[in-house]
C-alpha cells in the first residue's frame, strides 16, 4: 500500500471507529431502555444480555455503515482541506482519481461486507432476538422459543407436513412434535402417511420416534393395516431444518436467496404476497450499496468542506443521504401496492443517487 493512500485512509479510519462506537452505543442504549425491565423481571444473567446485543447489533450495519462512512469521509476531507493538504498532494502531481480511489474502493468493500452480513448473519440473527425477547416475557419461558401448528408444503416433493410443535435450537437437534406426514403420487393422491410422536434432525437428516404408516392405493383407499416402528431413519427426505426455519420466519427476517427459495415453495400463495417479497427480495440486494453511494456523494461535498467551512457542506450532504431514505420508502410503497414493477422499486432509488454522484464528482475541479 502507498505512504498517501495509507495516510487518506488513516484520516477516515480513526473518525469512523469513534463514530461507529458511538452510534453503536446509542443504539443498544435505545433498545435497553425498552427491554431493560423485561430482563430485570426474567432474571436474564449478564452474560446472556451481553450475548443478546452482540447478535442484535449487527443487524443495525444496514443503517449505521452508511451514515459513519458519510460523516467520516466528511470530516477526513475537511481535515486535509482545512490544512491544504489536498492542494499540496495535488500540487505534487497526484490526481483527484488517484486521491480518491482509497476512498471509492472503501465503499465498495463496506457494500461487498454488508451484503454478505445481510446475506449470511443478519436473518439469523434477527430471528433469534426475537425468539429472545418473546421468551423473556413469557409466562412459559421453557416453550416461548417454540412454533406450533406449523404446516409446510414441499411442493417439487410433494409431501404435505403438520407439525404439533417445532423447537428450531439447534441444541434440541430441531426437535418436532406430533408430526404428520402426507406422501402424494404426481396425480395428487395419497401414496402413504406417517404419524410420528417425535423427530429430531441427526447426522443431516431426520430419525422419527414412535411411527405409525399408513399406505394408501391409487383410490385414496387403506392398503392394509398399518405399520408401526419404534423409530425410522428418513434418509429419503429432502426437507432440513432451514425448510421449516423459513417458514416460520417474518418477512423482515429472511435473506435474498430465502425470499427465492419461500416463493418456489409455495407456488399457490397470491400475486399481492409474491409482488411483495420480490420487493423485499430486489431491497436486499440493492441497499448494501449504499455504503458506495455515500462516498461517491460524500467526496464532493467533503472537498466543499474543506474549502468553505464544514457545516454547510455536511448539512448538503445529509440532505442527499436521507432524501436517498425518503425515496427508498416510496419505492417500497408504491411496490408492493403494486404501482410500479418489483425491479425498480429496489434498485431505482439507489441508481438515481449513483448517477448523481458521479455527476458531482465530475464538477469537482
Amino acid at each position: 500500500m502507498k505512504l498517501v493512500t495509507r495516510y487518506l485512509l488513516g484520516h477516515l479510519g480513526r473518525p469512523w471507529m469513534y463514530i461507529m462506537a458511538g452510534f453503536s452505543i446509542i443504539a443498544i442504549l435505545v433498545d435497553l431502555f425498552s427491554n431493560f425491565v423485561d430482563f430485570t423481571e426474567a432474571g436474564t444473567p449478564i452474560r446472556v444480555v451481553l450475548l443478546y446485543y452482540a447478535i442484535l447489533l449487527p443487524t443495525y450495519l444496514p443503517y449505521l455503515l452508511p451514515v459513519s462512512l458519510l460523516l467520516a469521509l466528511l470530516y477526513a476531507l475537511w481535515q486535509l482541506g482545512k490544512n491544504s493538504e489536498l492542494t499540496a498532494m495535488r500540487a505534487c502531481g497526484l490526481s483527484l482519481t488517484q486521491l480518491i480511489t482509497p476512498y471509492l474502493i472503501t465503499g465498495l468493500l463496506a457494500s461487498f461486507l454488508l451484503l454478505g452480513v445481510n446475506e449470511l448473519f443478519n436473518p439469523w440473527a434477527m430471528h433469534w432476538t426475537r425468539q429472545f425477547k418473546a421468551m423473556q416475557g413469557s409466562p412459559n419461558v421453557s416453550q416461548a422459543h417454540l412454533a406450533v401448528n406449523l404446516a409446510y408444503k414441499n411442493v417439487p416433493g410433494r409431501r404435505i407436513w403438520r407439525i404439533n410443535s417445532f423447537d428450531p435450537r439447534p441444541s434440541s437437534s430441531f426437535e418436532m412434535r406430533g408430526i404428520n406426514l402426507t406422501q402424494q403420487r404426481p396425480d395428487g393422491s395419497d401414496e402413504f402417511r406417517m404419524d410420528a410422536a417425535r423427530a429430531r434432525w441427526i447426522d443431516n437428516h431426520w430419525w422419527f420416534e414412535k411411527v405409525e404408516t399408513q399406505y394408501y392405493d391409487a383410490n385414496n383407499d387403506r392398503s392394509g393395516p398399518a405399520e408401526s416402528s419404534p423409530a425410522i431413519e428418513m434418509t429419503m427426505l429432502a426437507e432440513s431444518p432451514k425448510d421449516f426455519m423459513n417458514e416460520i420466519k417474518e418477512s423482515s427476517e429472511r435473506s435474498a436467496a430465502e425470499i427465492v427459495k419461500f416463493i418456489a415453495t409455495h407456488k399457490g400463495i397470491s400475486e399481492d404476497t409474491r409482488n411483495r417479497l420480490m420487493v423485499d427480495f430486489h431491497y436486499r440486494l440493492a441497499a448494501p450499496w449504499l455504503c458506495l453511494i455515500v462516498i461517491l456523494i460524500g467526496v464532493p461535498f467533503g472537498i466543499h468542506t474543506g474549502r468553505r467551512g464544514m457545516g454547510m457542506g455536511i448539512l448538503l450532504a445529509l440532505l442527499v443521504f436521507f432524501a436517498y431514505y425518503v425515496l427508498m420508502g416510496l419505492g417500497l410503497a408504491y411496490g408492493k401496492q403494486m404501482m410500479i414493477h418489483p425491479v425498480p422499486a429496489g434498485w431505482l432509488p439507489g441508481a438515481i443517487f449513483f448517477v448523481l454522484g458521479l455527476v458531482l464528482l465530475r464538477r469537482i475541479r
